[in-house]
């Protein structure tokens, strides 16, 4: 009885561990944002105390998008007609990781 006990506890705790393994990964994946599209340039200035970053839309409809840092919060959505533009500034510790649609 005590071997049924055992394989049983061991069962479930498999279970409750593959149930938190799976449960943070899919979080992950519907929090994720998908990289801005190819037509959405832009130019990053990090030389110095004080980053820049030019943003432009060539694409042939507007875009909403969001700038991506990493050690401080992400900017705000922002919305791009086509031909626009947008100029961002910030200070250390902030770092570039990219754009993503919103």
């Amino acid at each position: 009885m005590r071997l049924r006990t055992s394989a049983a506890a061991m069962a479930l705790a498999g279970a409750v561990t593959a149930g938190f393994a799976a449960g943070p990964a899919s979080a992950a994946t519907t929090s994720a944002q998908a990289a801005a599209p190819w037509c959405l340039g832009h130019r990053l200035n990090d030389k110095g105390a004080v980053d820049k970053l030019w943003v432009w839309n060539s694409c042939k409809s507007n875009q909403s998008y969001k700038v991506r840092l990493a050690n401080v919060p992400d900017l705000a959505c922002r919305q791009l007609k086509p031909g626009g533009a947008d100029y961002f500034t910030w200070g250390w510790p902030g770092r570039f990781d990219g754009l993503v649609t919103c």
